[in-house]
């Protein structure tokens, strides 16, 4: 350059030159436009979804690319409510999800977000009056299930690892376009681990995986985990550091949730349910607080307290 076009030339290009790339070395000017995007609020996913519960979107909102864990004692409606939410975020935002439910047999799952959907029983019963679906809801509720739901189903008489599930889930990303990811529960997973790996270690991996998967494919996943056996238990909620495992599920998850529901049969509302939000890292996106909802045991749904939907008839 010095010799063809001079001393001033090869002095720009000194000055105008650009370092060689390095694979996974970054400037924050790199990511100028995804920053601006977010100052102006021109990707609304940054600051979440609603969760179709106006008393609980100032503490939680579902925001693509987070994990949330979900704990709370043995049916006080953990994965009930993960299902009513999925049917609010597939209504009101389109979303599609992958379901990788093991403690659910396809049927049930699906007679549980039809009721959820239709607002109305499946089956007649003896404990409300309320007349159950007739055939063309029914029709229009698979067509719904079948355009917003994906279905991870182990068919193998063996455990499902973490990997199976992460690889469908990509699978289901590309063919679906998948937006959210529920795995319920951690327990029924196969958590086989080489003998010099402890089960804090296992957890740690296990959900580093699942955050790169959800941050990569900007999906939204629910880990469904129980607590750890509770001794001489008094009726409250446990917390997420009694999830049984590690405490790494509390410390790596992007929100914490639990959800409970009172067992005193002198509850003059048992069908109140409390949906704990424990942590949440991303403070646009939510706080920490208390929600109460109320459970319709004929449809499934869950109502604001303060709507007309969430008073029992006289």
């Amino acid at each position: 350059v010095l010799m063809r076009d001079g001393v001033y030339v090869l002095r720009a290009c000194i000055d105008t030159a650009q370092p060689f790339p390095i694979r996974g070395l970054f400037k924050f000017s790199d990511f100028r436009e995804e920053i601006d995007d977010f100052y102006n609020l021109g990707r609304s996913d940054e600051v979440g979804e609603s969760t179709g519960w106006s008393t609980l979107d100032p503490l939680f909102r579902v925001v693509p690319g987070e994990l949330t864990i979900v704990t709370g004692i043995p049916n006080s409606g953990k994965s009930e409510w993960i299902d009513a939410l999925l049917c609010n975020l597939s209504l009101n935002k389109q979303w599609t999800f992958a379901l990788c439910s093991m403690e659910n047999k396809v049927r049930e799952h699906a007679r549980k977000l039809l009721e959820k959907y239709n607002g109305e029983p499946f089956f007649d019963s003896p404990y409300f009056k309320q007349p159950r679906m007739k055939q063309r809801t029914y029709e229009d509720g698979l067509e719904w299930l079948d355009r917003h739901f994906v279905l991870l189903r182990c068919e193998d008489d063996v455990l499902p690892s973490i990997d199976w599930v992460l690889d469908l889930s990509r699978a289901a990303v590309m063919r679906y376009g998948i937006r959210g990811l529920v795995i319920d529960p951690y327990n029924e997973l196969d958590h086989q681990r080489p003998a010099n790996t402890t089960e804090t270690e296992y957890v740690s991996q296990m959900l580093t995986k699942l955050k790169r998967f959800a941050q990569h494919h900007s999906c939204h996943v629910f880990f469904v985990a129980h607590p750890r056996q509770l001794n001489n238990w008094d009726g409250k909620p446990p917390g997420l550091y009694d999830i049984s495992g590690s405490a790494h599920f509390i410390n790596k998850c992007d929100n914490g949730i639990v959800v409970h529901r009172s067992r005193d049969p002198d509850d003059p509302h048992p069908e109140n349910v409390q949906i704990l939000i424990r942590k949440v890292r991303n403070k646009n996106a939510g706080t920490i607080g208390d929600v109460e909802l109320r459970y319709d045991r004929i449809s499934g749904r869950y109502h604001d307290l303060n709507s007309d939907a969430s008073r029992p008839p006289p």
